[in-house]
């Protein structure tokens, strides 16, 4: 079985593809694809991009080149549940592009993708479990693991949570509280809001591959978004990445 892993940045994957073993590194489409194993799993790790655009051209060849059986996307997002703080983790129900809207066609509703007929993509059951079960895991020890205690204070991360429900997806970074609040009404469950995800789904589904989305809490989606985002991706949600994903592939 092979796992394809992605990310949206450099530094979400950088130490989840310095623990693969056995590397063998191949560029396809201004993309390098890192194969080897990770606890003794069969994985092709990537760093995807942001956007849809870049996330469904970075899936397809996952699948279609590399022929990922499952696909793992994992990174950061913005929450949109008020109850979500910075350093909770969201697992994927389902995802929805909240940026496709064909309703002034009579035939569409707001989030459909035409001619598919769906606007919620759901995620893979037993992945979404064993997902939500290592998140748990780790963030239960994550005082004693290799993230310093200064760090997490930083950030004000203490007891940290998991959630489960629906991810939105659309090419913008959002940062408007009315935004965020439109969103939550047009969509039930809405926990967070980022750029890839439901574009991985989409591909995933179409192509019949389980997938799952993982994602740490970066911000509130508001005008408050932290402003040195690259190093609360490298100091915090790169370990929480690898940890997880550790985790997860002991149970698949």
């Amino acid at each position: 079985m092979t796992i394809g892993i992605m990310s949206a940045m450099l530094e979400e994957i950088y130490l989840i593809s310095s623990n693969i073993t056995n590397k063998k590194i191949e560029s396809i489409g201004n993309r390098e694809y890192i194969s080897g194993k990770l606890e003794g799993t069969k994985v092709v790790a990537v760093f995807s991009r942001w956007g849809k655009v870049a996330a469904a051209q970075t899936a397809t060849t996952l699948i279609s080149k590399f022929g990922a059986q499952k696909v793992i996307f994992t990174g950061v997002a913005g929450g949109a549940d008020p109850s979500l703080d910075i350093g909770d983790v969201v697992i994927s129900s389902e995802l929805i592009q909240h940026d496709m809207d064909a309703s002034a066609i009579s035939a569409f509703k707001r989030f459909e993708i035409p001619l598919l007929g769906i606007t919620h993509f759901k995620a893979d059951t037993e992945l979404n479990r064993i997902a939500a079960e290592a998140a748990r895991e780790y963030l239960a020890t994550i005082e004693s693991e290799d993230i310093p205690i200064q760090a997490l204070e930083e950030y004000n991360i203490h007891h940290p949570k998991v959630v489960i429900g629906t991810i939105a997806t659309g090419d913008q970074f959002i940062a408007d509280i009315a935004k965020i609040g439109e969103l939550r009404n047009a969509i039930s469950s809405l926990q967070c809001i980022e750029m890839e995800g439901a574009a991985v789904a989409q591909v995933c589904h179409e192509h019949l591959t389980p997938f799952v989305v993982i994602r740490a809490i970066s911000d509130k989606a508001d005008a408050n978004a932290i402003h040195d985002f690259p190093n609360f991706v490298k100091n915090i949600v790169s370990h929480y990445s690898l940890g997880i994903l550790k985790t997860m592939l002991k149970n698949l």
